[in-house]
C-alpha cells in the first residue's frame, strides 16, 4: 500500500519546477482544450490550475470578452499563477471537491487537466462542475490511465517490487481511473459523456534526475516519498541504470497515456 497523499510537501522550489517542467502536461492540456473547443468570449474555470501555464494559454484563447478562472489548492502554485495572469484571468485557492463560491450555471467549459487523478471524491468534483456549468456547457479531464500505465511507472514498480519496504514508496496517482469508470463518472454525475479515449505521447529526458524532478514537481513532492535518504539514493541509482536502456537520440525516451474524457450537461433542465 502507498503512502496516504500530502498537500504539504510542496516547495517554493517544487513549485517553481513544475513551472518549468511542467510544458509536458500543458501540452497535452491544449490538447483537452481544442477537444472542448474553447471559443472567445466563453467562460472556463480551470480546477487544479497549478502554476497557470495552461489557463493563460485558456485565456488568450477567450480573449477580452472570455472569463477565466483557475482554483488550485496549492499556494504556492497559485501565486506563481497570479504573477503569471496579469489581469488576463483570475486564480485562487481553492478545491475541486468544495466550489461552493462558485455561482450556479456561470461557466461554458469547466476543465481537469492532470487533476482528477489527485482528488479523492471524484464524483463530488464532477457534481460541482455539473452545478456551476450552464445548460449545454462542456466539461473535461485528462487522468493517467489505470489500464495503460506510464512506462515510468512500470519501470518503478518493478524495481520497487524488490524490497518490501519499498512498496509503500508512491509511484502515480493514487485515484486513476480505467476508460469505462471514466464514462460512468460523468454520467453519474449527470453529463451525457460525449468523448473518451487514451492518448499517449512521446516523452525524452536528459538524464534520470530530470524525470524524477518532473516526477516529483508534477506530484507535489509526493513521488518516491515515503522513501529515505539512502533507499531513495539506491532506487535512483537501480532507475538510471534501468532507464539508461530507453535513451535515444532525443535523451531517455518514455511513453505516458492519458484518458481524454469529455461530457455535456443537458441543454434542458
Amino acid at each position: 500500500m502507498s503512502t496516504p497523499l500530502s498537500l504539504e510537501l510542496d516547495s517554493v522550489t517544487l513549485a517553481e519546477q513544475y513551472d518549468r517542467l511542467g510544458t509536458r502536461q500543458f501540452h497535452h492540456g491544449l490538447e483537452l482544450i481544442d477537444v472542448l473547443a474553447v471559443q472567445s468570449g466563453e467562460k472556463v474555470l480551470d480546477i487544479g490550475c497549478g502554476t497557470g501555464l495552461l489557463t493563460e494559454a485558456v485565456a488568450e484563447r477567450t480573449g477580452p470578452d472570455g472569463e477565466v478562472l483557475g482554483i488550485d489548492p496549492l499556494a504556492l502554485r497559485v501565486e506563481l499563477a497570479r504573477k503569471r495572469a496579469q489581469g488576463r484571468f483570475d486564480a485562487r485557492v481553492g478545491r475541486a471537491e468544495a466550489l461552493h463560491d462558485v455561482p450556479d450555471a456561470h461557466y461554458d467549459v469547466v476543465y481537469f487537466n492532470s487533476v482528477i487523478h489527485w482528488v479523492p471524491d471524484q464524483l463530488a468534483a464532477l457534481q460541482h462542475a455539473f452545478r456551476v456549468l450552464k445548460p449545454g456547457g462542456r466539461v473535461g479531464f485528462t487522468t493517467m490511465s489505470q489500464e495503460a500505465p506510464h512506462d515510468l511507472h512500470l519501470v518503478l514498480h518493478a524495481l520497487l517490487a524488490r524490497e518490501p519496504r519499498w512498496q509503500a514508496a508512491r509511484v502515480g496517482a493514487p485515484h486513476q481511473l480505467t476508460q469505462e469508470r471514466a464514462a460512468l463518472l460523468l454520467a453519474a454525475a449527470g453529463f451525457n459523456v460525449t468523448h473518451n479515449e487514451i492518448r499517449e505521447f512521446d516523452d525524452a529526458f536528459e538524464t534520470v534526475d530530470e524525470v524524477i524532478a518532473f516526477s516529483r514537481a508534477s506530484s507535489f513532492g509526493n513521488f518516491l516519498s515515503a522513501l529515505d535518504e539512502a533507499d531513495g539514493a539506491r532506487v535512483r541509482q537501480l532507475l538510471g541504470d534501468a532507464l539508461e536502456a530507453k535513451r535515444g537520440p532525443r535523451g531517455i525516451a518514455l511513453k505516458r497515456r492519458m484518458t481524454f474524457a469529455t461530457g455535456r450537461r443537458p441543454a434542458a433542465q
